[in-house]
């Protein structure tokens, strides 16, 4: 028959004595590194700004550059192909487009830009800035252009444009054409002037792209009116020939001679076509020109960029916690260790280990 085995009783008083009196003996140091933790972790978060994301959504309607083409806003346009609204998305996360958008950028909004986003980055920043001031000492960083003159902004520029990679996020749904544009800043109020910036490009670079296809058309519009004037006033030149030849007044349409009358009427038709051809050209290039004139962008914004109302994010909490948590765990590790190193006899388990003898009593406080 198999013994059964009872269970370890767990024994309060042997952890109370074995972990809580030496934490309880040398609580200073547990202190100590839980004020310096604290200290620490409030510096490096008083470094720390938090992040204000504002979010513009815009649906990408499919273009349009016919001629003959007039916008009704009572019909619903149709949406952009997947292709379509895919190559917009690549154009928004282009480098050059970034670059553009950097030249129209308010100069507050290249400012906050100057300053790192990630909370990382902002720490090192600000204990480079502190270390400097302490020492009161600044260096000044010379950049070398292509014709071997100092030129600070070329460092400059690519900082921002990384910057700008880092802080603009664009989303899309190709299925319903949609596009997400958001910016963080670490300022409330310039979060959606950064997102507007690139709306207003974006809505610019579009207007012009479709005035493109539109002056192509026009231009041949152009041509054939140029060449439908031509033959109305040769068909006019040719009938004043005609009546002047025979003298035939301009009122007289009807006359004696069969063979006269024939030419006459082939040439009245001939004026008669060539003005209806001038004229349908010339609406149509009429038409074109005002189509170019008030071109319209396909792209139609659902959501404008909304200053936010409080910060999205910020990771000075969570630094300050870590190094509550960090500072607190350090301290009591270091007084367990040492107690550990130390071997302090504490509890009736400490004495059998130390002598390997059975206890056979104890001693009563008197």
């Amino acid at each position: 028959m198999e013994e059964k085995t009872t269970p370890k009783k767990i024994d309060p008083e042997f952890y109370i004595s074995k972990f809580g009196v030496p934490l309880l003996e040398k609580k200073w140091i547990v202190i100590a590194f839980l004020t310096a933790g604290v200290l620490i972790s409030l510096l490096l978060a008083s470094f720390i700004k938090p992040q204000y994301i504002s979010e513009a959504a815009v649906q990408i309607e499919e273009p349009s550059t016919e001629l003959s083409s007039i916008r009704d806003d009572s019909v619903t346009p149709r949406q952009a192909r997947a292709s379509y609204v895919i190559a917009v998305q690549e154009k928004l996360k282009s480098n050059t487009f970034a670059q553009e958008v950097l030249k129209i950028l308010p100069e507050e909004v290249k400012e906050d830009l100057k300053q790192p986003l990630d909370y990382r980055s902002q720490i090192l920043a600000g204990l480079k800035n502190l270390v400097k001031k302490m020492i009161g000492w600044e260096k000044k960083k010379k950049v070398v252009n292509s014709e071997g003159q100092p030129d600070s902004n070329v460092i400059q520029k690519e900082m921002l444009l990384k910057e700008l990679e880092v802080r603009v996020g664009i989303r899309v749904n190709s299925s319903t054409a949609m596009i997400w544009i958001t910016g963080a800043a670490l300022d409330k109020n310039l979060a959606p002037i950064l997102v507007k910036s690139y709306l207003d490009y974006l809505i610019a670079l579009n207007m012009e792209d479709n005035k493109k296809g539109i002056r192509g058309k026009l231009e041949f519009a152009k041509s054939q009116t140029e060449s439908s004037r031509k033959a109305l006033t040769q068909a006019e030149e040719n009938l004043t020939t005609f009546r002047n030849h025979y003298q035939i007044p301009a009122d007289v349409k009807v006359t004696g001679d069969t063979q006269i009358q024939l030419q006459l009427d082939t040439l009245i038709s001939k004026l008669e076509m060539a003005k209806e051809r001038y004229e349908r050209i010339d609406r149509l290039y009429m038409e074109a020109g005002v189509n170019e004139a008030g071109v319209v962008v396909n792209i139609k914004i659902l959501n404008s960029p909304m200053i936010p109302l409080r910060a999205t994010k910020s990771s000075a909490n969570k630094v300050l916690l870590v190094g509550i948590m960090g500072s607190l765990a350090v301290g009591v590790g270091l007084v367990l260790m040492t107690e550990q190193v130390k071997g302090t006899i504490r509890y009736s388990t400490d004495i059998i280990d130390a002598v390997h003898l059975p206890i056979m009593g104890n001693i009563p406080r008197l």
